[in-house]
């Protein structure tokens, strides 16, 4: 019964043990991996904003076309009354 008792003691420290270890290192592991997490969180901040910024300049030039056409036509318009006035 001595031995047996004396077992379930030893089992019990250790047991104790393994859960401390289990959780400290539970809680390293879980540092790494939001450290990794933020990591990546940034990476694809930075990835997506270049994309958007890109997307944005293709917005612009296209903008700028077609504000270069309709001045265009304006201009031409504008030139074909000038000179439909000028004719006696």
């Amino acid at each position: 019964m001595r031995e047996a008792m004396a077992t379930l003691a030893r089992l019990q420290a250790r047991s104790k043990a393994v859960g401390q270890q289990y959780y400290f290192r539970n809680s390293v592991v879980d540092v790494f991996r939001k450290k990794e997490n933020d990591a990546a969180v940034k990476i694809q901040n930075w990835f997506r904003g270049c994309r958007v910024r890109a997307y944005i300049r293709h917005l612009h030039r296209a903008a700028i076309i077609v504000q270069k056409w309709w001045r265009s036509y304006l201009s031409r318009q504008h030139y074909q009354l000038v000179v439909k006035e000028d004719k006696p």
